[in-house]
């Protein structure tokens, strides 16, 4: 597995993962590119040629990000290296605040989201296009 800078094709070459699925209606090249030209970070993991993962962080201001993360059955299989890129990111960032919202009925994501030393700040409701819930969490240095 290779990690590289993330590119718009990137973004849209993810099959994502069936807990992700959801999210596909809202992944066009617009939001691809918005991901890949916001201020912040962002990285993709091949494997040979095929995208298994992108994730990054989007800058909300100066002191405030916002990760984000698509996941394909694939990358769930070589998960220890995304761990570890994972927390490097995090610990490099310049951000105080790091925010992430994590489906209400994902567990795995739930788990992940702790382990990487989020808090669970609250519950939003009706948050996903089909209407699901999902959790506020938080990372503060």
């Amino acid at each position: 597995m290779k990690i590289v800078r993330l590119q718009t094709e990137h973004v849209l070459a993810v099959q994502l993962q069936e807990a992700q699925a959801f999210a596909l209606p809202m992944i066009d090249i617009g939001h691809a590119r918005q991901l890949v030209e916001s201020e912040g970070v962002g990285w993709a993991a091949l494997d040979g040629d095929d995208v298994i993962a992108c994730a990054g962080i989007v800058q909300a201001h100066a002191q405030r990000g916002m990760a984000w993360a698509m996941f394909s059955q694939r990358a769930l299989q070589q998960f220890k290296l995304i761990h570890r890129v994972t927390r490097h990111v995090l610990a490099s960032a310049p951000w105080r605040r790091i925010e992430m919202t994590v489906d209400a009925r994902h567990e795995a994501a739930i788990t992940w989201a702790e382990r990487l030393g989020f808090e669970r700040e609250g519950l939003m409701r009706a948050v996903t296009p089909d209407g699901r819930d999902c959790f506020l969490y938080a990372k503060v240095k």
